[in-house]
């Protein structure tokens, strides 16, 4: 998953650096616009999968891990207590772990989708931006006024075309990310916190047993 949210903040990283556009001005601030706005989505997205995975993944994942600790604390006080109970921590381990990574498969399946959507979008809005230069430059490298008139014209066709669809796909990219993310997000941390709940909870009664069994002694 991050290697998927790598890619696009890189995409983001690489657009910010990019040439100025070489274009007639009442086109460049336009097509400048477009560029800057759907590298600002892919930034975005980039960084709300990273605090995504955090939240999703790492945080019950570290609960877990300190509910572990502190019954192997115990092992050194009360060996035999704790060793009783070795079966019955390491079931409430395996159902946890498998219940985080099912959990946490799914999140990273449907944001590795969402980022490869945006990061693609942002590639080809941003190439389409610099197809725009090229084909500029191309109209004013013709010495012939009839072939340099033909080409802007034909400029003209590509810059409209670029605006519309770009305009059309950033709406939708905004649409898409803007209620898949926070659905991803909703549904994948109840169930990894919910998961990592139940075996804190499962380990607290691990701890009571270990509590009595030491009284005992």
């Amino acid at each position: 998953m991050k290697s998927i949210v790598a890619v696009v903040l890189a995409l983001c990283v690489a657009s910010a650096f990019a040439q100025p556009l070489a274009i007639p001005s009442q086109l460049d601030a336009q097509v400048r616009s477009v560029v800057d706005e759907i590298t600002e989505i892919g930034k975005n997205t980039g960084e709300a999968l990273v605090h995504q995975y955090e939240e999703i993944v790492l945080e019950p994942q570290h609960e877990l891990e300190e509910a572990v600790e502190q019954v192997e604390a115990r092992r050194t006080e009360s060996p035999e207590c704790v060793a009783a109970e070795d079966e019955q921590i390491a079931r409430i381990l395996d159902v946890a772990h498998e219940e985080l990574h099912s959990c946490g498969v799914v999140a990273a399946h449907t944001s590795a989708e969402i980022a490869t959507d945006v990061s693609a979008a942002t590639q080809q809005l941003t190439f389409g931006g610099y197809n725009l230069v090229r084909t500029y430059n191309k109209c004013n490298s013709y010495n012939s006024n009839i072939l340099k008139q033909s080409c802007m014209a034909k400029f003209y066709v590509q810059a409209s075309i670029f605006l519309i669809s770009a305009n059309s796909s950033i709406k939708t990219i905004k649409k898409s990310t803007n209620e898949r993310i926070p659905a991803v997000f909703a549904e994948s941390s109840v169930c990894t916190h919910d998961a990592s709940a139940q075996a804190v909870l499962g380990l607290e009664e691990v701890n009571r047993h270990i509590d009595a069994c030491a009284s005992r002694r």
